[in-house]
């Protein structure tokens, strides 16, 4: 359930240092450009979906409680995209992922996992790019780098 929880807050949070705000001059950011919470809402319950099923990641989400990590990731998710009706109410990225080792693999797949849920609900590949370089950016607060594929197989 950690680890889980810790894997997507961690890319959720990384979407908040390169949030888009509405800067005075008509750009919304890019949580409202996405259609707001009702889309954000339906892009978090179909990556628990996606995680779900994605045999990479499956397993740490087995006892997580999903009502409360889906309120998370919402949060992190809105905030990070520039939502500023939303408050996030979790650890910060490093804090929440420390001691999971999640590899680069792991992240990898749930990058593919949220790029997945963005594709089902017809986000631009513009708004993906952007939510992309938001996720690449939380990688280092993520990632062992000590942790490699043979160190998972073994």
């Amino acid at each position: 359930m950690t680890k889980l929880y810790s894997m997507l807050l961690v890319l959720a949070l990384a979407l908040t240092s390169m949030s888009s705000f509405a800067d005075g001059h008509g750009h919304h950011s890019l949580y409202k450009r996405m259609g707001g919470e009702p889309v954000v809402r339906a892009i978090v319950d179909d990556i628990w979906i996606n995680h779900g099923k994605n045999p990479i990641v499956k397993n740490r989400f087995i006892d997580t409680n999903e009502t409360y990590l889906k309120k998370l990731v919402f949060e992190i998710f809105a905030v990070a995209t520039g939502a500023t009706d939303v408050e996030y109410t979790g650890k910060d990225l490093k804090a929440s992922h420390v001691g999971m080792n999640i590899s680069e693999m792991e992240f990898n797949a749930v990058v593919d996992d949220i790029m997945n849920a963005m594709e089902s609900n017809k986000v631009s590949k513009p708004h993906q790019g952007e939510v992309l370089a938001i996720l690449w950016a939380t990688r280092p607060a993520i990632v062992n780098t000590n942790v490699t594929t043979d160190t998972l197989v073994k």
